[in-house]
């Protein structure tokens, strides 16, 4: 049975392609859900995502969830927090719980249930609920069924005779309904049963799941096991026994995954006719939350979400991109060690692995969908520090090993000889800490190392002898080398750690050397001496590696006389790389260099000098990359080494998304408060309609501020979005924000209407054309209002020209008797220095009076709080945050109670408080703002921190 599973797995992943990376995304109560056992998963009309849960329901745009509960004191919350299923009918949401049903209007955001609907309910569980496509909702408790119009709320009672547990519609507009006396085959619209099945055991309980797939094909979960419809034959038929499966959903490919109790996710595939399961493994942190699923849906993006009883898991198709062998501890088909030092590859065409633990060989099938760790390449290696691997032009492999010199190993005569330096040998290697090794044109080995250069030849009588390079010239020794590279001229390039690079002219007998370094006052020099990679692509182009400053392209051109000069042009992180240390650099089929750093991967175009950059949010491996760990196969396949493992792809596989993201309004805040619609601030309603394009936000002078919060709605890499925004006649130019946290902050807008646009940009940098716009209202007296500033103007203006032409006139008649006379002129200092001047000082008073009498420590600190202890008005204050320091009011504060925490995480007078009352203590008011806004500022928990500094 293991033999039949493992087959199983193995047939799934070509079109699922999981191999070992299960990059599954985890949402807990951590980064902000209400409940961890994630019971429902659906999307509204506009593309929100809703999950309902054991505690309360929650809206996701992408970013940010938005909780709603029950609160016995207000009847406009949903009646209960124990969300049992839900259904999206336009604009609105239907929640069911164990306590009857909540109906929420999407776009508004506010619970609408009609008495009526809740009087016809009652306050019992509800089972099912379904949206028919049209104008209905059917609606099922234990006792009762009803139908109930989308628009009006009619509630209509239908099938009594029976207790339905699920429903879907088939592709002919005619439902399916899983009732305890069997499947229904029924018309909706002459309201009549049409057939009857009878399968197995049917009760209220026994039928789970009913699915209509793409094809019109219908699947049903019945005492969990999966039954498909057979049309031809007109009867249900078993196609997979569990016992234990529920939900049901599709991918685009046609992948149906099933929902489990204790195995997991379940996938069927539809071409092989296969189901495999995905499991829970405690041991890597990217597989499932829980192996128990209650609902799984795939959103328009492909992307898969998993509600278990852990969390909530995301996974993210458009990571497949990149495929990765890992270590897994006690598991077979999996690296020795994660830590890759060095890659290569034999001449039948399988992947020789050089790790911190010995060598694993790996082969490869199906296209390198499927692969084999094959095991050790020798137990000689087993448990060595590898830092090189190197097959040269005989099918020879010279392997480096720490501290142990080189050996070579030859595969057909399983022979194996060991070099190591002798001190009183000159004929041996140089050192026994081998960094890196190449081949030049005549065949000659060269070996880079701790103390200098070997160059290894082959004597007439067979033997092998050594020869040493210490230095060139009088001063520059070999130390630390890290890479050498023969060009396609038979020129010998040398980097090495601090020391730059030497360029070796072997060829004309002479010896003849260069040294490049960096030079602080020439910016065509190398730009760091620390140099490990030296490339040279198809186009003959040499560039170097360094770990600081980039890659640098080599440029060549002869002078007036004949001289080769030589200088360097250089990519940093500035011109859009992802990170200045280089650890290994391959070339594409296409031309474009792919580069691996510290932060990913950065795939360069030579000719137009653009960078894209893969990290963690791709699928690329967590830990740096290391130096010059890397491979490229005869398929174009390239491999990348580093501390976590080893990442392969096929850039040719890498097709540019060109769906336009779609920018959406996700909330408005005022002082950190979300505004909706109907909600007074100063006497105006600020949101008339629901937050869209094409809204009205309608500011009063006490209130001229906001924080606007935007979201495209795709989910795949959210944070690889860009935006744009920009408000007519505040703004001069587009503001550009990442997805890490897209908002945008405005306060003191001048008094009138002004139109707010944004755009965005996918995660691959395809921008939307069309902006979606806001249009911003902010009212005041009318002499502070700009059209009446713009007349006043004007009227000033026709006023000094006619004082102008009179005071000319005048001077015409006086003539000659205003000669002599000089009039003094007095400039007197602007008023805005003094106000200027004024408000730094006030800024300082502030920062002084937030340190040392830790007003941030206070949970009810409000802005008018703070503006009282200085003295001056809310919006002044308000005024001084935005404009000098950059934040608004939450934000500063914040600030200070993070700093406070880390202060305490790491103090051991606060070893025996729990992280969360550490979090109360300094001002933070719930447990998930806590999490949230300490993980915004700091990139990880609090737990984490603490782990990382204690």
């Amino acid at each position: 049975m293991k033999r039949i599973c493992f087959l199983l797995i193995f047939v799934f992943l070509p079109i699922w392609i999981f191999s070992q990376n299960k990059l599954f995304e985890h949402f807990t109560t951590v980064e902000g859900i209400s409940h961890n056992e994630v019971r429902k998963i659906v999307k509204d009309t506009d593309g929100f995502l809703w999950f309902g849960t054991q505690n309360g329901l929650n809206r996701f745009d992408g970013y940010h969830f938005k909780i709603f509960k029950h609160n016995s004191n207000d009847e406009a919350s949903i009646v209960d927090n124990r969300i049992y299923d839900m259904t999206a009918s336009k604009d609105k949401l239907w929640v069911g719980t164990v306590s009857g049903i909540s109906v929420i209007n999407t776009k508004t955001q506010h619970v609408i249930t009609p008495k009526s609907l809740m009087k016809a309910v009652g306050y019992k569980q509800i089972l099912d609920l379904f949206y028919d496509g049209d104008t209905s909702v059917w609606l099922s408790t234990l006792s009762d069924n009803f139908i109930v119009n989308t628009t009006t709320f009619k509630v209509e009672k239908v099938l009594e005779d029976y207790n339905i547990q699920c429903i879907s519609k088939g592709i002919n507009g005619k439902l399916w309904i899983g009732t305890n006396k069997g499947l229904l085959y029924y018309d909706s619209q002459q309201k009549s049963i049409l057939k009857v099945y009878n399968i197995g055991r049917f009760n209220a309980y026994s039928l789970d799941n009913i699915y209509t797939n793409t094809l019109g094909e219908v699947w049903i979960t019945l005492d969990n096991d999966v039954y498909r419809f057979q049309s031809e034959r007109n009867r249900f038929v078993k196609v997979y026994e569990s016992k234990s499966l529920n939900a049901i959903t599709e991918n685009k490919e046609g992948t149906l995954f099933f929902g489990s109790y204790g195995q997991g996710v379940v996938s069927y595939n539809r071409e092989t006719g296969e189901f495999s399961a995905i499991k829970a493994n405690p041991l890597i942190s990217t597989s499932l939350s829980s192996n128990d699923v209650y609902d799984v849906f795939v959103d328009e993006g492909k992307n898969l979400w998993v509600g278990t009883q852990e969390g909530l898991d995301y996974y993210d198709f458009s990571k497949h991109k990149f495929n990765s062998i890992v270590h897994i501890p006690d598991k077979d088909n999996s690296l020795r060690s994660s830590f890759v030092q060095s890659l290569s590859g034999d001449n039948e065409g399988n992947l020789l692995v050089g790790t911190r633990s010995g060598i694993d060989k790996i082969s490869f099938e199906n296209d390198n969908k499927d692969f084999k760790i094959e095991g050790h390449l020798k137990s000689t290696f087993d448990n060595q520090y590898i830092n090189a691997v190197f097959l040269d032009s005989s099918n020879r492999l010279w392997i480096s090993s720490g501290g142990k010199g080189v050996y070579l190993y030859e595969n057909e005569n399983n022979r194996l000889q060991q070099f190591i330096n002798i001190p009183e040998d000159v004929n041996s290697i140089v050192s026994n800490n081998v960094n890196s090794i190449t081949e030049d044109h005549l065949g000659n080995l060269w070996f880079g190392t701790n103390s200098g250069v070997s160059v290894l030849h082959l004597e007439p009588n067979g033997k092998y002898s050594f020869e040493n390079i210490y230095q060139v010239g009088n001063n520059i020794k070999f130390e630390a080398v890290y890479s050498i590279l023969e060009d396609r001229q038979h020129r010998i390039w040398i980097g090495m750690n601090k020391r730059g690079v030497v360029l070796l002219d072997t060829i004309s007998g002479k010896n003849q050397y260069i040294n490049f370094k960096h030079d602080p006052k020439n910016a065509e020099s190398l730009s760091s001496n620390e140099v490990f990679v030296i490339y040279q692509d198809s186009k003959d182009r040499i560039w170097f590696g360094t770990s600081s400053g980039g890659v640098n392209l080599l440029q060549e051109k002869q002078d007036s006389t004949g001289k080769q000069t030589y200088f360097f042009k250089s990519y940093t992180e500035a011109n859009g790389l992802g990170d200045n240390e280089i650890n290994s650099i391959l070339e594409d089929e296409s031309g474009n260099l792919w580069i691996s750093t510290n932060k990913g991967l950065s795939k360069f175009n030579p000719d137009s000098e653009t960078f894209f950059n893969y990290s963690t949010y791709d699928g690329v491996l967590k830990g740096k990359f290391r130096k010059n760990a890397n491979w490229k196969d005869q398929q174009g396949n390239l491999y990348f080494g580093g501390a976590a493992g080893i990442n392969y792809f096929n850039p040719k596989n890498f097709r540019q998304s060109k769906a336009v993201s779609i920018p959406f309004f996700s909330s408005l805040k005022i002082d950190e408060k979300e505004v909706l619609k109907g909600d007074k601030l100063g006497g105006e309603v600020v949101l008339s309609e629901a937050l869209e394009s094409g809204s009205e936000v309608r500011l009063s002078l006490d209130y001229n501020r906001f924080s606007l919060y935007f979201t495209t709605l795709s989910y795949t890499s959210t944070y690889r979005n860009q935006y744009m925004y920009k408000m007519e006649g505040v703004d001069k130019e587009w503001k550009k924000v990442t997805g890490d946290n897209p908002h945008a902050n405005y306060s003191n807008i001048p008094i009138g209407k002004h139109r707010l646009y944004l755009k965005a940009c996918n995660n691959e940098g395809v921008w939307n054309t069309n902006p979606i716009y806001l249009d911003v209202i902010v009212k005041g007296p009318l002499w502070e209002g700009r059209s009446f500033k713009i007349a006043i103007g004007l009227v000033l203006v026709l006023l000094f020209v006619f004082v102008f032409l009179m005071m000319n006139r005048f001077k015409y008649h006086q003539g000659k008797n205003n000669s002599g006379k000089v009039v003094e002129k007095k400039f007197s200092k602007p008023i805005t220095e003094e106000m200027d001047a004024e408000n730094k000082k006030l800024i300082e008073v502030l920062q002084h009076i937030m340190q040392t009498e830790q007003l941030y420590l206070d949970s009810e600190l409000s802005l008018n709080g703070l503006a009282e202890k200085l003295e001056i008005s809310s919006n002044h204050l308000s005024m001084l945050l935005n404009d000098y320091i950059g934040k608004n009011f939450y934000d500063y504060v914040n600030c200070f109670r993070v700093e406070e925490v880390k202060k305490r995480l790491v103090d051991k007078a606060y070893e025996k408080q729990t992280i969360s009352s550490i979090g109360g203590d300094c001002g933070f008011n719930s447990k998930s703002t806590f999490n949230r806004i300490f993980k915004n500022t700091t990139g990880i928990t609090p737990s984490q921190y603490q782990k990382q500094n204690t």
